[in-house]
């Protein structure tokens, strides 16, 4: 008897043993799928809090955007006058004319210059004193020279007709160079911030409604830096005259960040209009236009922008490189160099007189206040 009890409940033992494992078996899975769902869940969040949280300080983070403005470039010659310029080229090569500038061209976001000229084959000369062209390879001096974006609207794009001014735009649209003229914006996008490049040549006329439009226009594609050039002003005067303050201020006053002049082909002062800067003229930089200037001196205006959260700061920082446009003082040889000690003194002091009364200080360094 005690056998036969020790028989069923050994059988009883395995029969529930069994049935443990087949339950077990069958739970299991759905028990571990669930963990395992469950920690995919608690991993994916604590992806999603990790990301957002970098989102939140990228759109906490200040970004500073450096833009560096230069005169009148006029890249080519009026051959009834002379070649020298294509001359330099031939021996020189593209990366010789702003070679003295590229490591401040280089290490900024984006550089601004007055191209003044065309880059064309075109022999239907306007009726003119002057009427300046060179090769579309000319492109290649502002490409080596890390020049991002040029103005357009200015006495000289028509020099050789409208077919010759498509011929320019060609030309820097194939090196990648942004042009500003009218209602052409040119469009730069640096460290996600968008800024917009507009240009107006007042010799030619220009509206309060066109600057108006233009500036409006920039801000609906979502700019948030906004730089305007003027080509304005009497040559060879030291001095803006009434429509350059008004222009200059009027595009303030419709949202430009910035105001850059050209056309005097000298230095003018430097106004702070609302926290924000009017350049009336930044003169000649790489000017093939003249053999030997009787003056030389020139710039380069450099500002940083502040933004956080896509909105732009009143933090700015401001200064003037003291420049000539030939590295030797005899003649042009097209390579503006920047200038040192007393000729550097002597081109801020200069700046300082030229300003007097605009509402701003450029100290030794050249850091405008």
């Amino acid at each position: 008897m005690k056998n036969l009890l020790l028989y069923l409940c050994k059988n009883i033992f395995i029969v529930v043993l069994l049935f443990l494992v087949g339950f077990i078996a069958l739970i299991l899975p759905a028990g571990s799928e669930s963990v395992t769902v469950s920690a995919t869940q608690i991993g994916t969040q604590a992806g999603q809090e990790e990301m957002e949280k970098e989102v939140r300080k990228k759109k906490n983070k200040t970004i500073a955007v450096t833009i560096s403005a230069a005169g009148d470039c006029t890249l080519g010659v009026d051959s009834r006058y002379y070649n020298n310029f294509n001359s330099y080229y031939r021996r020189e090569g593209a990366g010789y004319f702003l070679k003295k500038v590229r490591k401040i061209f280089g290490k900024d976001d984006i550089t601004l210059v007055n191209f003044e000229g065309t880059l064309t084959n075109s022999t239907h000369r306007a009726n003119k004193t002057y009427t300046f062209k060179g090769p579309a390879e000319y492109t290649k001096i502002l490409k080596k020279g890390s020049v991002e974006v040029v103005n357009l609207a200015n006495n000289h794009s028509m020099d050789f007709g409208t077919s010759a001014f498509e011929d320019t735009k060609r030309a820097l649209r194939k090196d990648g160079i942004g042009y500003c003229h009218y209602g052409t914006i040119a469009y730069k996008k640096v460290k996600g911030v968008k800024a917009a490049f507009l240009g107006f040549n007042q010799l030619s006329g220009v509206s309060h409604r066109q600057i108006k439009d233009t500036i409006k226009k920039a801000k609906k594609k979502k700019a948030k830096i906004i730089i305007v050039s003027f080509h304005w002003g009497i040559e060879r005067d030291y001095y803006p005259d009434g429509i350059q303050k008004n222009l200059g201020k009027y595009a303030i006053d419709q949202g430009a960040d910035l105001v850059i002049g050209h056309h005097p082909h000298v230095l003018q002062g430097i106004e702070k209009y609302k926290g924000r800067y009017i350049v009336y003229s930044l003169g000649n930089f790489c000017f093939g236009g003249n053999v030997n200037p009787s003056d030389k001196d020139t710039m380069i205006f450099q500002q940083t922008f502040y933004l956080k959260n896509g909105k732009l700061l009143k933090k700015k920082e401001v200064r003037v490189i003291p420049c000539s446009l030939s590295s030797v003082s005899h003649t042009n040889n097209y390579q503006p160099v920047p200038l040192s000690g007393g000729e550097k003194d002597r081109l801020i002091k200069k700046m300082n007189r030229l300003s007097k009364g605009m509402h701003i200080t450029i100290k030794s360094g050249g850091k405008v206040k």
